[in-house]
């Protein structure tokens, strides 16, 4: 039924597609005003997004702006077949690209989808923790981009764009408040130190709210944000064809996360024991786990202290462009809570890393009036600590018989050292004026060594551990897509491409067993179409894919010990759809609609079932209405409604599927009103977020067959949200 909804919703598109070229008449901007058109970069080099043969989608600053989007996760809702993994911290919330997910958020774990920030690798995780204030543009690009983007980008790609300086002095404010007591609060200023010659930008956000959960053991907020972030750059113009760019930023985070609901209890008092003690101490146990009401006997903490620095060189020598990127990355990440989020004070455990990272890429391009051609080397080098550990509380010792053994730590250190070198070439050949070829390959050498040790003298964990390891891996990736313009505004292509993650071992927490997994590879087969009617006041886009996955890395903690552990699940495939359009009817009004449909399951003899994070359907629809201009200023709406499908949060277990990881369908409703000033001085807006208060999983951590926790926890969507904003500019 799926696969036939798929191929009617392609032909539906497509006959409207055509429809729309050979009847809408030449529109009149006195009706209308264009649809903006987007650039963006998505194969290395400018291209309007209606040309890329790729499944994209772009948000530019303007549609983050519309939509009051702050973060990632407010990207993966509006973007058919991305899901972020919203897991309430910084570290292992997962992204997941077409029902494609990465195995694991600790520190050496490679992502399925890389996250990249003005072209450089920012990893998963605490190093990929990016606030979407002064951001001019984020791409996601679906499907394997194993040529040009490489390593770890097998679901697709997340490109952000940060705003480069100017050579026109201007500055902005930014000022929100909401409720629980949500501040947020942003500054830039740009402009020329020597004008034509050097350029300066600098700019901040801060972010701070009040729990949206309230912890009644302690009698305080939980689920709370305190974070900021500063970024700068200057850019040289050392001649016509020559820049240097030079860019940093610090980041800051310093709060209190993963208050978990406890969606079950194991009555068995030898697992249960948590539970079990708290009972027996006349203490209510959390009986709802959907009323945002937690449990924990200490101030769950999470800190990050982050840094980036990148050098982006480029020049022209006799009609070849070079580029040059030269990154380094720094961050040390915290974090303790209470393991069974209770009463009792039995254990806290914590997922500490350090990271260092530095990376260089330097490629050419030589264009001429039929063929376009890119060449590069990659180099990456990360240096990773994880130290996850688990703390014996008071109650605990006493269990044991012996109360010097609190606050006793038992735990790991994995240091995971990466090296990785690889040389791409993307070819792309226009034959005549209506075919384009595109034809990359990229060849990857990964190697990985990991020095491992666990101290666990009272065997909570599997007992002492030491062990070094290495490997190495070497994969090929070539993709190669055909193009054919049907005509000037309507365009079809075809694609085959592959992706790749390298291998690893397991660096947190277990008794080390099978403490290797084999590499991920990806191919991906797709076909699509793109097209504009009446002056771009219509835009539309679709595709169609079939993606076979092998070496599936899966994470999970096989109880019952505390050990979450990557193995390798099988083969996994995913298919499914994926429609965009933008309409303008009327002048001021924009219509847009977005939407997928996908079925990814693992078929094999290990596993068989859907993968994580990957709901049925996905859907935006949205309307923007402009208000004419008035000597008071322009007033806007915007409302949007975002629904997701069924969705499992965890993967099969063999052929079992917990159905305590299925989210139902459900559907979140925002709106946005907006007045500006006549000259764009002052904005201001008002907002709410998930209004008609929806309430869904976002995670769940199973711990219910592992003593002496056995509960099953879970974490909760934000709730309802509203606020106002202020915007000066200058």
């Amino acid at each position: 039924m799926q696969t036939s909804a798929i191929a009617g919703a392609i032909a539906l598109l497509a006959s409207t597609g055509v429809a729309a070229q050979t009847s809408a008449p030449a529109a009149s901007k006195t009706a209308s005003e264009e649809v903006g058109e987007i650039v963006v970069t998505a194969r290395k080099q400018n291209e309007s997004i209606q040309s890329v043969p790729l499944s994209i989608k772009a948000f530019s600053s303007a549609d983050i702006a519309r939509s009051g989007m702050t973060s990632i996760a407010d990207i993966a809702r509006r973007t058919p077949n991305l899901t972020f993994g919203d897991f309430g911290d910084i570290k292992l919330s997962p992204t997941s690209i077409r029902g494609v997910i990465s195995s694991s958020g600790s520190a050496g774990a490679d992502p399925a989808a890389g996250y990249y920030v003005d072209e450089v690798f920012v990893g998963q995780g605490a190093g990929a923790s990016v606030d979407l204030y002064d951001i001019e543009r984020v791409e996601v690009l679906r499907g394997p981009q194993g040529t040009l983007f490489g390593r770890n980008t097998l679901a697709g790609a997340i490109s952000i764009t940060t705003t480069k300086p100017s050579d026109e002095f201007n500055a902005s404010v930014t000022g929100t408040y909401g409720n629980y007591d949500y501040k947020r609060l942003g500054a830039s200023v740009s402009g020329p130190i020597v004008p034509g010659v050097v350029q300066a930008k600098i700019s901040g956000i801060f972010n701070k709210r009040d729990g949206i959960s309230f912890n009644e053991i302690r009698n305080e907020d939980a689920n709370t944000l305190n974070s900021w972030i500063v970024r700068g750059a200057l850019n040289f113009i050392l001649s016509p064809d020559t820049t240097l760019l030079i860019s940093g930023d610090h980041q800051k985070v310093d709060q209190s996360p993963l208050a978990f609901e406890v969606l079950r209890y194991n009555t068995n008092p030898n697992v249960g024991t948590n539970s079990f003690l708290q009972t027996a101490r006349d203490i209510p146990l959390n009986r709802d786990p959907f009323d945002r009401v937690v449990q924990s006997a200490i101030r769950n903490v999470e800190t990050l202290n982050a840094s980036n620095v990148t050098a982006t060189f480029k020049t022209k020598i006799g009609g070849i462009d070079i580029t040059s990127i030269t990154s380094h990355h720094f961050h040390r990440y915290f974090s303790e809570g209470d393991t069974g989020r209770g009463a009792v004070r039995l254990l806290t455990d914590g997922d500490p890393e350090r990271v260092t990272r530095d990376s260089q890429e330097l490629r050419a391009a030589i264009s001429t009036d039929r063929v376009d051609v890119i060449t590069g080397l990659y180099l990456y080098r990360q240096k990773s600590a994880n130290q996850s550990f688990v703390k014996v509380g008071p109650d605990l010792a006493a269990l044991f018989g012996d109360p010097t053994l609190s606050g006793l730590v038992t735990g790991s250190d994995g240091t995971l050292n990466t090296k990785s070198i690889a040389g791409f070439t993307n070819v792309n050949v226009r034959v005549g004026d209506s075919i384009e070829i595109t034809a990359g390959a990229r060849y990857t050498r990964d190697h990985k060594s990991i020095d491992y040790t666990q101290s666990d003298p009272i065997a909570l964990l599997g007992g002492n551990v030491a062990i070094k390891a290495s490997d190495s891996w070497t994969s090929f990736t070539p993709s190669v897509t055909a193009r054919y313009r049907v005509s000037p505004d309507f365009m079809t292509y075809a694609t085959i491409s592959t992706g790749f993650k390298s291998g690893g071992f397991n660096d947190a927490l277990g008794d080390a067993t099978g403490i290797a997994f084999k590499p991920e590879k990806l191919t991906n087969y797709e076909l699509g179409f793109k097209g504009q009617a009446a002056n771009r006041l219509i835009t539309y886009d679709a595709a169609i894919f079939y993606m076979d996955w092998t070496n599936v890395q899966v994470a999970q903690i096989v109880p019952p010990r505390f050990n979450p552990t990557i193995t390798n699940g099988g083969r996994a495939y995913s298919l499914g759809i994926e429609v965009n359009t933008t309409i303008r009817p009327v002048e001021g009004l924009t219509l847009g609609v977005s939407g997928a449909l996908l079925q990814s399951r693992f078929n094999n003899n290990v596993r068989r079932g859907p993968t994580a994070f990957a709901p049925e359907y996905t859907a935006n629809v949205n309307a923007e209405y402009r208000f004419p201009e008035t000597s008071l200023g322009q007033f806007s709406v915007f409302g949007e409604m975002l629904a997701r499908g069924k969705t499992y949060l965890i993967p099969p277990t063999g052929n079992t599927i917990d159905l305590d990881g299925r989210v139902s369908p459900y559907t979140l409703f925002n709106l946005r009103a907006s007045l500006s000033a006549p000259n764009e001085r002052w904005k201001i807006s008002i907002w709410g977020k998930n209004l008609t208060d929806k309430t869904y999983k976002t995670r769940v951590f199973d711990l219910f067959n592992v003593p002496p926790i056995g509960e099953k926890l879970i974490q909760l969507n934000e709730p309802r949200t509203y606020g106002i904003e202020v915007k000066f500019s200058y």
